[in-house]
């Protein structure tokens, strides 16, 4: 890797290969087609350049010049105010009050219930049903389009890596089976999904 500090023109994302909060990151990155340099962490060897700007290993990180950012949701909600097109939030304060209670749900509920339930290779029934009942209540604002709208925002961004990771499993999480895939097939068919994927994710 050429040294960090020569390109700090660029913005600059460090993320890991298999990690919701890395995903929903690198997902907004490229929904909005911003020029950046992903950079792949090894938490195995990791070099002193990065531990110098991430010393305690907090991934994702983002730097944007002197900038330094390490919670994903701080990271996604500043890429959408830097670059505002397309927008990811709604402009409605109300929908934007709804939009920011529904990622701190999944942020702080979902991908913690995730990464504790997921062992070797699979999740805890308790885990299958609690996301399935979370999805059956969800089915009206996901049914015609995206989370509560007509367009891809943020909390697609943040539902698209637990969705991927729970359909590569081959888990049904609902009884509304066809709404379910559709909009699992809506995001997983968008390029910026596709380009968001590491070899990892991929591989799943």
């Amino acid at each position: 890797m050429t040294s960090l500090a020569n390109r700090r023109s660029a913005i600059l994302l460090f993320s890991l290969p298999d990690c919701l909060h890395s995903h929903r990151t690198r997902l907004v990155i490229k929904e909005k087609e911003i020029s950046a340099e992903l950079h792949e962490i090894d938490l195995s060897n990791i070099s002193e350049e990065i531990k110098f700007i991430s010393p305690y290993d907090d991934f994702p990180t983002l730097v944007d010049r002197e900038l330094v950012l390490q919670n994903s949701r701080v990271i996604i909600e500043y890429l959408d105010e830097r670059f505002p097109h397309p927008p990811l939030l709604p402009v409605d304060p109300v929908q934007r009050a709804k939009f920011r209670l529904a990622l701190d749900t999944i942020e702080h509920q979902w991908y913690p219930e995730f990464e504790k339930a997921y062992k070797n290779g699979k999740l805890d029934d308790q885990f299958i049903a609690n996301i399935s009942a979370y999805f059956l209540e969800i089915i009206p604002l996901i049914t015609d389009g995206f989370f509560m709208s007509d367009d891809f925002g943020l909390v697609d961004c943040s539902l698209a890596p637990l969705l991927w990771r729970i359909k590569a499993l081959g888990i049904d999480i609902s009884e509304n089976k066809k709404v379910i895939d559709d909009y699992s097939d809506r995001i997983f068919n968008k390029e910026s999904f596709q380009a968001s994927l590491t070899e990892t994710e991929k591989d799943m």
